[in-house]
């Protein structure tokens, strides 16, 4: 358990995973990667920290497993935080990048309170979501006067989301496969509402329609895969999610997205690498080359790769953690000369 201060300004107990090399640590202590999880819900029941191999969200709670084992294989120690709202009290901010950026620089803040073997040299990653924490971290500042950061880890980063998922809210029917899109949505929606009265008191009237209300609890209740069935936000079209006064709702969902939007950031204190997924049905290869380039065109230190998979498949052991692991390494390994 970590403190971090919350969407609300108030400073709050959050959880998360402590993972420290089985080895003796050098004299500077371990350099820390702090990893972002992907999407798993939005509520406790999606809190990767508690839960084992029987929960229904396992496969995107482990996805970053390979990633980590590798770093701990080179004597780099790793912290997983839950989230805002997940392992902690009140509402997950979900894709609201100062929520999820708090949460991975709290986690290095409270360091020395997991162990004092923890170092002051760390590096933000994380995928999907948790990529654009990891994004958002590095251009916050520093977790305390200690610490330095050298890098930034990016997989798969969700960007443009004003784009796909606008385009999505247009949407009239469900398809196989389509659930976990509507499911997606519905977390977005309340995610923006957390830190928008405007959009939450939509939220709360006519901006959703009856049937997307009444799965409204849900979203606390249930994790991602839960929410994808078709007896819950699953069952429901994107387009058929919105109610009478839907088109403002919408309007504010989108710029949240636009206001969160890891293209737009600058000032990253570290080199900055991008792992990106060429069938990447969540942050689309076109969304994704785009950000590639504002980010060259801004003289960001990037480093970037394309691997030939999916949104989650970029975590295989085969593919991102293959090469990503080695440029964490160097980059920390650096720092510690």
């Amino acid at each position: 358990m970590f403190p971090a201060i919350g969407v609300d300004g108030a400073v709050h107990e959050q959880a998360g995973l402590v993972h420290v090399p089985y080895r003796s640590a050098p004299a500077t202590g371990f350099p820390i990667v702090v990893y972002g999880h992907m999407t798993t819900g939005g509520g406790p029941r999606s809190a990767p920290s508690t839960a084992d191999p029987t929960h229904p969200e396992w496969r995107r709670m482990s996805q970053g497993d390979v990633l980590c084992d590798a770093l701990l294989a080179q004597g780099i120690a790793v912290l997983r935080p839950d989230y805002e709202g997940i392992g902690g009290p009140g509402i997950h901010p979900y894709l609201i990048g100062p929520s999820l950026a708090e949460s991975m620089i709290a986690m290095v803040r409270a360091r020395a309170d997991f162990a004092a073997s923890l170092g002051d040299t760390w590096l933000a990653a994380g995928h999907s979501e948790g990529a654009v924490g990891a994004l958002w971290a590095s251009v916050s500042p520093e977790p305390d006067e200690h610490s330095l950061l050298v890098g930034t880890s990016a997989f798969a980063p969700v960007t443009r989301m004003d784009l796909s998922v606008g385009a999505a809210l247009r949407v009239p029917i469900t398809a196989p496969g389509s659930g976990v899109l509507s499911a997606l949505i519905g977390l977005m929606v309340r995610g923006a509402a957390a830190v928008d009265a405007e959009l939450a008191g939509l939220c709360a009237s006519d901006g959703l329609s009856p049937r997307a209300r009444a799965v409204w609890p849900s979203l606390a209740a249930l994790s991602l895969t839960e929410l994808s069935h078709r007896s819950s936000w699953g069952g429901i079209a994107p387009a058929a999610l919105l109610g009478s006064t839907g088109g403002e709702l919408r309007a504010r969902l989108l710029a949240s997205f636009r206001q969160n939007e890891v293209a737009a950031l600058r000032g990253f204190r570290a080199p900055v690498r991008v792992d990106a997924a060429t069938f990447d049905e969540v942050a689309p290869a076109p969304l994704t080359g785009a950000l590639l380039r504002d980010y060259r065109r801004a003289g960001v230190d990037l480093t970037w790769r394309w691997w030939p998979t999916h949104h989650s498949g970029t975590m295989h052991a085969r593919f991102a953690p293959s090469r990503a692991a080695a440029w964490i390494a160097q980059r920390l390994a650096l720092a510690g000369r």
